[in-house]
């Protein structure tokens, strides 16, 4: 996983012109976030592939996880009585 400190790393639009192969190879080595700013703003982030790889795998594992969630409360509720009908159209409970 990523490491993320309080104060992340940082560099500015020109900093990545100027030194980009620098950056990337101290993303790469130590594995930290880059925090890109334009005007003092976060514009972008840079990370390395491993790291992104593990981002994805537990964003999907979550999202797994929620399904599978949402799924048992509908199948209890639905076993309970609980569901009701719709009746009209979809635009009625708006």
């Amino acid at each position: 996983m990523p490491k993320i400190s309080i104060l992340p790393e940082t560099a500015s639009v020109q900093e990545i012109q100027r030194n980009y192969r620098r950056l990337l190879d101290k993303v790469k080595s130590t594995r930290t976030p880059l925090f890109i700013l334009r005007n003092s703003l976060p514009e972008a982030v840079i990370v390395d592939v491993k790291s992104w790889n593990e981002i994805v795998t537990r964003l999907q594992k979550e999202e797994e996880r929620l399904a599978l969630e949402a799924i048992k409360t509908f199948e209890t509720e639905r076993r309970r009585g609980k569901l009701k009908l719709l009746k009209g159209s979809l635009a009625d409970l708006i």
